[in-house]
């Protein structure tokens, strides 16, 4: 008899918990998907927790971006409407308007800052993937995100009116973070939960270690169990 626990759209059987609590285990996009949510849903049921200009997408961005990478032209093309869903806040699950808020097998974390108009990215392992490669992949990102949010008029009216300080049409710079990084091969997944998680509730990254990924691990299964995310 094969145990499944379904988590929203997400089945989890018992290798989906053996491999998230493993040491080094690989975290699919299910894992990302999950504690992502749990992030999200925790911001909007504690009110402890009182940063609410953020939000984060899920793994299907990824793939929105993946088969309509963009050509070098950046005008006269069209936006999928997934990621216009995504900006609106209509997907993923507890996600909010953001008015309001593979070559490489490598989780990095990507912050979108919208009012400096810049790309973050906290990567765990800088050595794996050169920054010309890595601000190659992420390229498509840099154009799409100033023409998705021109397409809604994101910086006409709003919170954000006029907070853009780039043309439209200018793709935004990607910088890599310097941030505490991983000692083995596995980790990566569970470094950018914790990346998210800790950014997201403004408190430093010092405990993003090698050392204490089996305890986020186990603490991530306790969470997707209950369905709820506790403190970070």
């Amino acid at each position: 008899m094969n145990l499944v626990m379904q988590f929203g759209n997400v089945e989890a059987e018992i290798e989906f918990f053996a491999s998230l609590v493993k040491a080094d285990g690989w975290l699919k996009g299910d894992h990302i998907d999950l504690g992502l949510y749990l992030i999200r849903k925790r911001q909007q049921e504690l009110e402890e927790v009182e940063i609410s200009d953020w939000t984060t997408t899920d793994n299907h961005i990824h793939t929105c971006f993946a088969d309509n990478k963009r050509k070098k032209e950046q005008v006269g093309w069209k936006i999928r409407n997934s990621l216009l869903n995504v900006v609106n806040g209509k997907v993923p699950a507890c996600g909010m308007d953001w008015q309001n808020a593979y070559k490489y097998k490598h989780w990095v974390a990507v912050m979108i800052d919208l009012v400096k108009c810049e790309i973050k990215v906290y990567d765990s392992m800088v050595s794996l993937i050169p920054d010309e490669i890595l601000k190659e992949e992420l390229a498509p990102l840099s154009i799409t995100i100033p023409n998705l949010l021109n397409t809604i008029d994101f910086y006409e009216e709003g919170v954000y009116a006029n907070n853009c300080s780039r043309d439209w049409w200018c793709p935004w710079p990607i910088e890599r973070v310097d941030v505490p990084q991983q000692s083995n091969q596995g980790d990566c997944g569970m470094f950018v939960l914790k990346y998210i998680e800790l950014l997201s509730a403004e408190i430093p990254l010092a405990t993003c270690t090698s050392q204490n990924m089996p305890f986020f691990r186990l603490k991530l299964a306790a969470e997707i169990t209950r369905g709820d995310a506790y403190m970070p």
